[in-house]
Order: C-alpha cells, then sequence, then structure tokens
C-alpha cells in the first residue's frame, strides 16, 4: 500500500503524528488494541498480494535485516543508473564495497524530539475536565451530607486518571485545570484519611494536595490544603505543627476565602490545644474580621468548603478552642451561637461535635451536673450516620475521660462509652 503519512492516516483514521511515530520504529512501538483491529481489518480489505508479500518478508527477515538489504539493493541500482561522464561526487566502482551509511534509529535526540511532537499534539477534551471539577466541587461542597466511605474507591480512581491526564497534557492553561482538580481530589482523600485515623497516608495527600494547589498557581487552593494539613495534624496531636501549616496559610492568603477557616479551624483550635489564650482570642477576632461582608455565606456549609465559612462554624470552632483553655462560659456562649444555625439536615457531624463540646463545657463548670451532660452527648451521638468519625469518637472519649476524672466510673458514663463502641462497627 503505497500512500503517503497523510493518506494513510485518512485511511485508518488516526493522527498522521502517529503515522510517523510507528515509520520512526516499525520494531519497537506497539499500537493499542483497538488501533490493531483497525490495522487488521485494513490489512484485510486493502493490501495487494504486493502488499502481502512485503509484509510477509518483513516479518520473516526482521525489520533491520530488511530494511539494510533494500538499501544495498537501491545502492547498486543507484550505480547502474548513473551517467557516463562521472563527477568525482559520482558513487565509483571501488565503493560499492564501501558500507552503507547506517540510521542509528533510536536515539535520545530522537526520543527527545518525538515526545516533544507527541506532547504536543495530545488533545485533553475541556468537557471532560469541566465535569470532573464540577463534580468534585459538588462532593466538597456536599460532604457534610455525604458517606466518606462510598467515596473512597472512585476519588481514588479520579486521582490516578487525573495523573494520566496530566502527563498526556501538553497545554498550559488545560494543565493548571487538572493540577487544580487533582489537588481537591487529594485533599479530599486526606481528609478522609485523617477520619480513618490514617495519618501517614492522610499526611502524604494534604501534602500532594498543597504541591498540586502551588502548581495551579491557585492562592485560594493551596491555602485549602494548608488548612488540610493543620487539620491532619491536629488530630494527629501534633499541635505546634498544626499551627504552623495554620499561620502560614494564612500569611499567604489572608484576602481568599479559606482565610477565614485558617484563622479558626486551624490557629484558634490549634492555640487552644498549647494554652495560649491570647493567640486564641486573636484568631477568633481575625476569623470574624476576615468574613466577606456580603459574600458571607448563610447557614452551615460544608467543613471543607473551598468558599469562606460561614459565622456559625466561626462560632462552633471558638467554642472548640476555648474548650481547651477550660472556659466554659465561652463555650457555652458560642455554641449557642453556632447551633442556632447547624441542624441534622445541614450539618449533622458539626452540630455532633458542637453539642460535645456543651457536654463537655458542663462537666468544668462550678456547677457541674453529670445527668445533663450524658443526655446532651447522647443527642449529640444519635444523628449518626455508619461508622463514627475520628473527631466525633476523640471528643467522646475525651468527655468520658473529664467525667470520669470528676465523678468517677458510672453507669451513665457507661452507657456513653456503649454508644461509643458501637458506633466503631458500620450500621
Amino acid at each position: 500500500m503505497r500512500k503517503s503519512v497523510r493518506d494513510f492516516a485518512a485511511l485508518l483514521g488516526v493522527d498522521t503524528t502517529t503515522i510517523a511515530n510507528w515509520r520512526s520504529g516499525l520494531s519497537t512501538v506497539v499500537p493499542r488494541s483497538n488501533t490493531q483491529a483497525i490495522l487488521d481489518t485494513t490489512y484485510q480489505s486493502r493490501a495487494s498480494e504486493n502488499d502481502r508479500a512485503r509484509f510477509e518478508q518483513i516479518v520473516a527477515e526482521g525489520e533491520a535485516v530488511w530494511r539494510d538489504r533494500h538499501r544495498a539493493l537501491e545502492n547498486n541500482r543507484s550505480v547502474r543508473l548513473a551517467p557516463a561522464a562521472a563527477s568525482p561526487l559520482d558513487v565509483t566502482v571501488g565503493d560499492l564495497d564501501a558500507p552503507a551509511p547506517v540510521d542509528p534509529g533510536v536515539s535520545d535526540e530522537l526520543l527527545a524530539v518525538l515526545s516533544r511532537i507527541q506532547k504536543l499534539s495530545r488533545t485533553i477534551d475541556l468537557d471532560v475536565v469541566d465535569q470532573l471539577h464540577g463534580s468534585t466541587y459538588r462532593t466538597i461542597a456536599h460532604y457534610e451530607m455525604l458517606d466518606p466511605a462510598t467515596l473512597v474507591a472512585p476519588l481514588r480512581k479520579q486521582r490516578a486518571w487525573l495523573a494520566e491526564l496530566i502527563d498526556d497534557c501538553g497545554h498550559p492553561a488545560t494543565r493548571s485545570r487538572l493540577y487544580e482538580i487533582a489537588g481537591m481530589t487529594s485533599g479530599l482523600l486526606g481528609y478522609i484519611g485523617v477520619g480513618c485515623a490514617h495519618f501517614s497516608l492522610a499526611r502524604a495527600y494534604c501534602q500532594e494536595s498543597y504541591q498540586l494547589g502551588d502548581y495551579a498557581q491557585d492562592e485560594n487552593l493551596a491555602a485549602w490544603a494548608r488548612g488540610m494539613q493543620s487539620f491532619c495534624e491536629y488530630y494527629a496531636g501534633r499541635f505546634e505543627t498544626a499551627l504552623h501549616y495554620a499561620e502560614d496559610g494564612l500569611a499567604r492568603t489572608s484576602a481568599e476565602p479559606q482565610g477565614v477557616r485558617l484563622a479558626i479551624n486551624g490557629v484558634a483550635r490549634a492555640s487552644g490545644k498549647l494554652g495560649d489564650v491570647d493567640g486564641v482570642h486573636r484568631a477568633v477576632d481575625k476569623a470574624y474580621e476576615l468574613l466577606p461582608g456580603t459574600d458571607t455565606p448563610l447557614g452551615v456549609p460544608s467543613s471543607i468548603s473551598l468558599e469562606s465559612y460561614s459565622p456559625a462554624q466561626i462560632a462552633g470552632n471558638a467554642a472548640t478552642a476555648y474548650l481547651s483553655l477550660a472556659k466554659p462560659a465561652r463555650v457555652e456562649h458560642y455554641a449557642v451561637l453556632a447551633l442556632s444555625e447547624m441542624s441534622d439536615e445541614n450539618s449533622p457531624w458539626g452540630r455532633a461535635l458542637v453539642m460535645i463540646d456543651v457536654a463537655r463545657s458542663h462537666v468544668l463548670s462550678a456547677d457541674a451536673d453529670l445527668d445533663a451532660a450524658v443526655a446532651v452527648m447522647h443527642e449529640a451521638l444519635t444523628p449518626t450516620r455508619g461508622k463514627l468519625m475520628l473527631q466525633v469518637q476523640r471528643r467522646g472519649a475525651e468527655f468520658v475521660q473529664d467525667a470520669a476524672a470528676r465523678w468517677g466510673t458510672t453507669p451513665e458514663l457507661r452507657s456513653v462509652e456503649d454508644v461509643l463502641a458501637s458506633g466503631h462497627e458500620e450500621r
């Protein structure tokens, strides 16, 4: 089938660069299965007897031998057809014994050039990119209403696919968009990892999320990832590291939507665990100052939203920070503000966590009431969705520890322990 590269590509329905790659080294290129099927069909329906004979000869002899033999035949033919009045540049009879120039075939430079050509010619479907971005963004926005256990497998699959798309993408703008989606995906996997107490894996995913946000040149996404890193270290008990990540993110992007989350969920809570009263005061004030005015979200957005936290979320996290400082009055004050906006419908886990803080504040109060505290705990643990999140387990265990230190082991506390233990299993 003596056809040009363009004509043969049109016949097969593939790019001309694909044919060029095949011609550069037939024995080193293995077409994909669907391409092999197209080649087989074309060979059966279009190849002449001469084409088939030549193909079988190449297969039998091997490409290199076949090329060398035919190159020698072409050289001999050129000598026989040379004009009688030969110039000094013409081939002489003595030259026939010299070996023909050998094409080195594969070389580092050739591979580099072909790789650049291939990357430039690859295309990514922008509609696919938009859908990936939209679906990932929706997962983040609705995270409070989803079961994390059902997200892990598709998120891992998406992250692996995004790695392939990034490798295949040569367009800078599209590549940046893919970095952004990959950063969100890794951040989600890191957040879920923290909830399962898989801190080493979560730490790696959160670090990857930050690096991808940086590659995407998206300050808000990089700050979002810093928040994930701070969150991971907070629940891993590394409060100084948690504070470092939150402060670093806040320093580089305080004007972005993530500034509110970094100030209250990151700096304030870590400062509380470190006993820094002034640090908590400053971080709570900073969070309220950074609210975006008319763009302040209403109600309770996702706790890992890429947008700003709401006033209710600031209040809920402030309650947690002041609980670490053993200031029950402030815990009660901010908890009331938070719970007025939180419900089992819009934020079941967030509401549960704030109520556990309220129960613990009862234990710390001078007029502590065990029965009232236990009642709040049971209400907090009622709207659970499957396996209890690490945050709920951790704070529930802290409540039991605080209450036992004050009243000793009681039937009331054992009832809370039973609920926490049953929450370790899927329902």
